[in-house]
């Protein structure tokens, strides 16, 4: 039974995937071993940008990686006094990468073992964005009074990830759109942080990475589900 889970997981990918997945890891590990950087954090980055590929083929593997990455990534924002991030990868990320195991375990294509991708109504789109206003003004005060280094960007991006991640473990196309204004705000955010000297160069280069993953993601996701709509 375990072989065969395997063989699927490893079943299905094209060539350009495979290539696109060895430089990810590649440059990552070759740039923040050159910049400087820890294997801590290099192990962090290769296991994030590792979890948003096979998160973006419908691997669930894609959440064994996901599991190492939000405890080391969780550490190194602690230790960046990023403190949003902290809270949001080891109280959060970490038991929805539970969750998404179970719940994406249910709609699997017997095939290719890929989950069955879906779409938020127009009605969903909506709440989503005054979720994500409302969530982000509360957060950044809350921050603020912490001592966060950047409240407004970290509420914003942690807000976002909380959505993204729901709408990761609904199988909803709409989230590899979020995690890309997250990307975007992450990679300002880190490079920040890299700039003042207590920031890590392998997390930059993974979110750099995480942007690149998340709009060939969404092009993917939204011709397969226009392909076989599933609205939600």
């Amino acid at each position: 039974m375990l072989k065969n889970f395997i063989r699927k997981e490893f079943s299905n990918w094209q060539g350009w995937e495979w290539l696109w997945m060895i430089f990810c890891t590649v440059s990552t590990v070759i740039i923040s071993q050159l910049l400087g950087d820890n294997w801590f954090g290099t192990a962090a980055a290769v296991t994030g940008v590792l979890y948003s590929l096979w998160a973006g083929k419908g691997k669930l593997s894609c959440y064994f990686f996901g599991i190492f990455n939000s405890i080391a990534y969780g550490w190194i924002s602690f230790q960046a006094t990023l403190y949003g991030e902290t809270v949001l990868n080891w109280l959060w990320y970490l038991p929805m990468m539970f969750a998404g195991l179970f719940f994406w375990r249910k709609h699997l294509k017997k095939d290719t073992q890929e989950i069955i991708k879906r779409a938020l109504s127009w009605r969903g789109r909506l709440l989503t964005l005054l979720i994500v206003a409302i969530g982000t003004l509360s957060g950044a005060a809350i921050l603020n009074q912490a001592g966060d280094q950047s409240p407004i960007l970290d509420s914003f991006t942690t807000v976002l990830s909380i959505i993204a991640m729901v709408l990761t473990v609904k199988r909803c196309m709409e989230q590899w759109l979020l995690w890309t204004l997250v990307n975007l705000a992450s990679i300002y955010m880190w490079y920040l942080v890299y700039a003042t000297g207590n920031g890590s160069a392998a997390v930059l280069m993974m979110w750099l990475l995480s942007l690149c993953n998340g709009l060939i993601f969404f092009y993917l996701w939204h011709k397969e589900v226009k392909k076989c709509p599933q609205k939600n």
